[in-house]
């Protein structure tokens, strides 16, 4: 096996590289790329420093969590241009060459589409894709924006006992009787304010792991925009066809020259390649795109599991410390004689 050498890779690399596996196969979820600016902030006067050392080791996971997942898949996994972008500086760049161009050339002509046009011939496998996606979307959208709102509230409230912790302080040096209780009240309040903004942080980064999935949902909506496009030009083909055999049959009616017959005998002959290979080309796109998502919908059903267990296993955890710190304040105040 070929040693692999180290490179440094900026952020800009790995999306030449996401960019080049999404051209490269269309029939394939391509892994995202963690968010280069932080979103969904929960603290509103904070500003998206993308210099910030948690969120850039937070990003650092995410880059390393995309090229596990694409060395994971059967396919992109050896894809030469990853290969060589794990090992080496230069020459992984020259194969981010794009590729599918009549993916490219039909993508703006669907988006000018009528609506009743593209709903033409669809496959209703991949608008239940769609539809999935989106309601998808929606759900986690709404789950960090909830979830922005109420850690941040959390984190006012917890910030509340660091000014009731100074009061104890003030209090135990006034009152000798009482004074070491109230102390150590006090400090118990400051271990509530300060232990916040780490616990914050710590289910940030399961957040960021339901981020991905938002970006996931983007991934899923070029994966039926590939399949709408080859759709598209499949239609085409088949009306380009349609035409020529009708303008066919009408000069043959009104009489034209063995030459002019020959001409569109010939046409004809290669739209129907065309339809032939565009036929090919779109059933293998569909039988591997559907066989891609059903593998991610596999793993995505697995991930979205293990987070909502991680989510759980991390509150029931802070909750039993402010449940166990909120303990020994009892005990202080109860030692008050």
């Amino acid at each position: 096996m070929q040693k692999l050498s180290l490179a440094t890779r900026r952020y800009t690399d790995f999306v030449t590289l996401h960019n080049h596996l999404g051209d490269k196969y269309p029939w394939v979820v391509i892994p995202p790329l963690p968010e280069k600016k932080q979103s969904f902030m929960w603290n509103s006067e904070a500003v998206s420093d993308t210099m910030d050392p948690d969120f850039v080791d937070r990003r650092r996971a995410g880059l390393e969590s995309f090229l596990k997942r694409i060395a994971s898949h059967p396919e992109i996994g050896y894809d030469e241009c990853f290969l060589k972008f794990l090992g080496e500086y230069d020459n992984w760049v020259d194969l981010s060459k794009p590729h599918n161009n009549i993916l490219k050339d039909t993508e703006l002509t669907i988006k000018t589409m009528n609506a009743s046009l593209r709903g033409r011939n669809s496959d209703n496998r991949f608008e239940a894709i769609k539809t999935y996606s989106n309601k998808l979307q929606g759900s986690i959208n709404k789950i960090l924006t909830y979830r922005a709102k109420q850690a941040e509230r959390l984190y006012n409230v917890d910030m509340i006992h660091l000014h009731y912790g100074r009061i104890f302080s003030e209090l135990s040096a006034v009152d000798n009787d009482i004074g070491d209780a109230v102390q150590r009240t006090g400090h118990y309040m400051d271990s509530i304010a300060s232990a916040i903004s780490p616990a914050l942080e710590d289910e940030e980064v399961i957040m960021d792991q339901l981020k991905e999935y938002l970006a996931f949902t983007n991934s899923l909506h070029t994966f039926v925009k590939n399949h709408d496009s080859l759709n598209y030009n499949l239609n085409q083909l088949n009306n380009m066809s349609s035409n020529k055999e009708t303008s066919g049959i009408m000069s043959r009616l009104f009489g034209y020259t063995a030459a002019a017959a020959e001409r569109d005998t010939a046409a004809i002959e290669a739209y129907e390649n065309k339809k032939i290979e565009a036929r090919a080309n779109y059933s293998e796109f569909v039988d591997k795109s559907l066989e891609n998502y059903k593998a991610f919908e596999r793993q995505k059903d697995s991930d979205l599991m293990k987070i909502l267990q991680d989510y759980v296993a991390f509150q029931t955890k802070y909750a039993q410390k402010g449940l166990q710190t909120w303990k020994n304040i009892l005990q202080s105040i109860q030692s008050i004689e």
